[in-house]
């Protein structure tokens, strides 16, 4: 029973995210802005305001160095026995160098879910070993937004791809999609095809008027199995 009310509970939390995401699409859509944050604590440049706050599942893509330490020595006794040792020097050093290239390979890194925040300059992501660091947009050469997989992926002139991820998600893709591309081409943006044609089709009914879309400060689950 736990893991069915679990899994209904992030399904409704799912929900409920994709939904904001449409409402922030819908709002963004009528040529307005976001409200302001306020922060405390987090000092922003001249000019700059933040608009969202989230925990968020941060990756990056890079290789490894290929480095390994060489096993080596002189080995003294029974013939048998050196040459037993030497063959396992080998075999050990053939085990390393073999990690080493596989180290080497293009792997997605630094899992972990970090504090995030989205202004109207760039990404800043809480690293606990490293503190805060920035993704500005004006550096973003790639930008994929993914919110049907709960994903986005930025590629930078001068650093590795970053990828986020959880149930801000879909918020942040819309958001992203209208400070990275501007507020012309946003729109046409196909990652955030699904969110836009959803905000489209819904409806304000007679009597209802849409409140001001204000940012976001939240404090998100973990998606199981999310990485």
């Amino acid at each position: 029973m736990g893991k069915k009310k679990d899994a209904a509970t992030l399904a409704q939390r799912e929900r409920e995210e994709w939904q904001l995401g449409q409402d922030w699409a819908r709002w963004l859509m009528a040529g307005n802005a976001p409200q302001p944050l306020t922060l405390y604590g987090i000092v922003l440049e001249q000019g700059e305001v933040a608009y969202l706050q989230a925990p968020a599942h941060y990756a990056r893509l890079y290789g490894g160095s290929g480095q390994y330490t060489q096993s080596g020595g002189i080995f003294f006794g029974r013939p048998g026995m050196v040459l037993g040792l030497m063959a396992a020097n080998a075999a050990l050093n053939a085990g390393r160098k073999a990690a080493a290239r596989r180290d080497m390979q293009l792997l997605w890194r630094d899992l972990q879910e970090v504090p995030t925040i989205a202004t109207n300059y760039r990404l800043m992501c809480h690293l606990p070993a490293r503190g805060w660091l920035s993704f500005y947009y004006t550096a973003v050469q790639e930008f994929y937004p993914d919110p049907a997989n709960w994903t986005i992926t930025f590629g930078f002139q001068n650093a590795e791809p970053l990828r986020l991820g959880g149930l801000s998600t879909p918020t942040l893709s819309v958001l992203t999609a209208w400070t990275v591309l501007g507020a012309e081409r946003w729109k046409s943006e196909p990652g955030i095809a699904p969110l836009i044609q959803a905000a489209t089709a819904q409806q304000v009914g007679p009597g209802q008027q849409q409140g001001q879309l204000e940012g976001q400060q939240r404090n998100l689950p973990r998606i199981p199995g999310q990485d």
